[in-house]
């Protein structure tokens, strides 16, 4: 029998549409736009702390900033999307092959493809309701058959529903190690039951966009116990968006168990994946590891101030190892997080109705946790 299946995140209603948009797949009609990075006329006038998009406050390396310097010049030629450089540095710290590594634009476009090759119209993916509710877009847009299992009642991905819920139609399971929005990570005897429960006929997908941070926690290295463990087909993506303070280049990357999973996210993709300055720039990122552990380190300390802060106003934070936490705060998020923007804070709410109290931060520079914990204790009425 399947567990109880949540109802998750749900999409806004569609408007009524004219018979001009029948071109469009039916499912795909009457979409808002969703634009997370967008930017109110008032927010250009103003300094705005931008706490809700997970991104690190630092800029990125000194040796990233000269290494971009030095793409200026070859600016009129397509980037080798297959970064080879950079596919044989990671090849050589993690052991996978180098034809088993991909890269794209984020580790956003990237699950899009890695999702594609498995899951079409009527195709069934198991994974976690409470997830970053991109997903859940996905899942839509392709027509896949998904199976949204419940998260424990404390936010947790439950892995023995998670698996349970693997059928004879089933080809992918998806798992994202820290989840977002909760930031909570699997221990390693919840992600060995994953690798272990997952039959070698299904894709196991492993999202880890917070790797870093989960490692400096004390997490279990998904991909490593992958490779010791699993004797089935599987994926890890990662992300050099937060750890290493390169989000707006845009750069992630994935690492299979085999080529042809490999060569089929490819074909997913586009050809100009990758910009010229992406490979340049990790490169010199991964020549920095210093500077990494600075931004880990400090992610690490506000985050535990900003929990600490949040559970003085009687807020109840979620146990994040990221850098964002989200907690419950008492009243409607939405209102909460319209009143920060006033404020010239902005952070995020969540997409699941259940949790309509829940807000979501990310981590700043001490000042911004300093202006974030005053502005909530104004808004919650406790200052």
């Amino acid at each position: 029998m399947r567990p109880v299946i949540s109802p998750g995140w749900t999409r806004p209603a569609r408007p009524e549409m004219s018979g001009e948009a029948t071109y469009l797949r039916h499912h795909l009609r009457g979409l808002d736009n969703w634009n997370p990075t967008a930017t109110s006329a008032g927010e250009h006038l103003q300094q705005v702390r931008r706490m809700d998009l997970n991104e690190c406050p630092y800029p990125p390396s000194p040796k990233v900033q000269a290494a971009i310097e030095g793409v200026f010049a070859r600016l009129n030629r397509y980037a080798d999307g297959s970064c080879p450089e950079l596919a044989a540095r990671l090849s050589a710290t993690t052991g996978v092959r180098v034809p088993n590594i991909l890269f794209g634009p984020g580790s956003t476009q990237l699950l899009k493809c890695i999702i594609e090759i498995s899951a079409g119209p009527g195709d069934n993916v198991v994974s976690p309701s409470l997830l970053w509710h991109r997903f859940h877009g996905i899942y839509e847009a392709l027509e896949a058959d998904a199976t949204l299992v419940a998260n424990r009642p404390d936010g947790s991905i439950d892995v023995a529903q998670l698996t349970r819920a693997i059928g004879n139609r089933t080809r992918m399971l998806v798992v994202i190690t820290p989840n977002n929005p909760t930031g909570m990570m699997l221990s390693e005897d919840e992600l060995r039951h994953v690798i272990l429960q997952t039959p070698d006929n299904v894709l196991l997908f492993v999202d880890e966009a917070y790797h870093e941070f989960a490692m400096h926690a004390g997490g279990p290295d998904a991909l490593r116990m992958l490779q010791r463990e699993r004797s089935g087909p599987w994926i890890v993506s990662r992300t050099f968006s937060k750890a290493y303070a390169l989000a707006g280049l845009r750069l992630g990357y994935a690492m299979c168990s085999s080529p042809e999973i490999a060569n089929a996210v490819r074909l997913m993709s586009s050809t100009f994946v990758v910009s010229a300055f992406a490979e340049a720039a990790a490169l010199a990122a991964l020549d920095d590891p210093d500077y990494s552990t600075f931004i880990v380190e400090d992610t690490a300390r506000e985050r535990s101030r900003i929990i600490e802060g949040l559970r003085a106003l009687g807020c109840e934070p979620m146990n994040s190892v990221t850098n964002f936490v989200s907690a419950d705060v008492g009243r409607p998020g939405i209102d909460v997080v319209a009143a920060m923007r006033e404020r010239g804070i902005r952070i995020a709410r969540w997409a699941y109705p259940e949790y309509g109290n829940y807000i979501r931060v990310s981590m700043g520079a001490p000042e911004d946790t300093d202006a974030f914990l005053d502005a909530l204790a104004e808004i919650l009425g406790t200052s």
